[in-house]
């Protein structure tokens, strides 16, 4: 491998269609949330004639169990939504498009990075930060030590430096800051367990996709900042230049953020209760502020969706 990017040049955004990505992780199984985000992006795709890839996000090995894989695709298949590339079931899942194939690309990116002196080994356990610190965000304990980056059962960080700021643009062009100093700090690039972390394989894998359109939940903007300034550090100049849609989070009637475990509010149960996805279709425009009461279908609700989209021009505005 002789370059971070892909071989071939992405269209520009502006003279081309969106390519976006479902990326679900399979550690669970799908609830509410997952399917709004889904069908959110599907709906934006849609209305572009874009691309939509389905990456599942197995990196993590210990987390991830066949039957959450296997829910992936009988709640896509309930929901109506199809892509354009990605795996067809759990089997193609692993023997073609699995993270872990691609491992050596997220090590490679590491690699530069480390070669480059953005990273610095860390040894603090995640209790040691918590009681050095009264905030979430790192210290900077290890940054100054020049521990050895061969040493194990250490994580690997990168060097955010005082005052970093970051820009991405909205879905209607707005320019947006992150304050990374402040959001993130120092974040984790390879694990303690020697793995590469969410944020360079999500970034690689979005390059090597040439996706420019990234539909997350609000609490990924930190996310968001990250994986745009790992994009400068590796002097990728098409990540950037991506559109971002930070939606709103779907939470549970005590008000916290809906999880896997959210057993009434899983996508299966859900299935089980009302059999057809209606209730999903309806939820979901409502959230949107589009009309829902007769939406009926997925073919409904794209529909009511391309509608809206044009007499209002821009509908989705999380950001702006």
């Amino acid at each position: 491998m002789n370059d971070v990017k892909k071989s071939t040049e992405r269209p520009s955004i502006m003279s081309s269609n969106f390519i976006s990505r479902l990326a679900p992780t399979p550690s669970g199984y799908l609830h509410f949330g997952n399917a709004f985000n889904f069908l959110l992006t599907y709906l934006l795709v849609n209305f572009h004639d874009g691309v939509l890839h389905l990456r599942i996000d197995d990196l993590d090995g210990p987390r991830v169990d066949r039957a959450s894989v296997e829910d992936i695709f009988i709640q896509l298949e309930w929901l109506g939504i199809d892509y354009h590339f990605g795996p067809s079931g759990p089997d193609d899942l692993y023997s073609r498009f699995s993270q872990q194939l691609r491992k050596d690309r997220y090590f490679y990116a590491i690699e530069v990075l480390q070669k480059a002196g953005h990273l610095f080994a860390c040894e603090c356990s995640r209790s040691k930060i918590r009681k050095s610190s009264n905030s979430t965000i790192y210290p900077g304990t290890c940054r100054n030590k020049n521990l050895n980056f061969l040493k194990e059962n250490q994580t690997w960080r990168v060097i955010v430096p005082e005052n970093t700021f970051v820009c991405y643009s909205t879905l209607t062009n707005n320019k947006k800051e992150i304050d990374l100093t402040t959001g993130i700090g120092d974040f984790v690039i390879r694990r303690r367990d020697g793995l590469p972390a969410y944020q360079i394989a999500s970034l690689m894998d979005d390059i090597e996709m040439g996706v420019n359109l990234i539909v997350r939940g609000s609490d990924l903007i930190t996310s968001t900042g990250a994986q745009l300034f790992l994009a400068k550090c590796l002097n990728d100049s098409f990540f950037p230049a991506s559109h971002f849609v930070h939606h709103m989070l779907m939470k549970n009637e005590s008000g916290k953020k809906l999880s896997k475990s959210s057993g009434n509010h899983s996508l299966k149960f859900l299935r089980n209760k009302y059999n057809r996805p209606t209730i999903v279709y309806q939820q979901s425009a409502e959230i949107l502020d589009l009309p829902f009461e007769d939406i009926q279908t997925l073919q409904d609700l794209i529909e009511v969706f391309r509608t809206e989209m044009i007499q209002r021009k821009s509908l989705i505005a999380f950001d702006d």
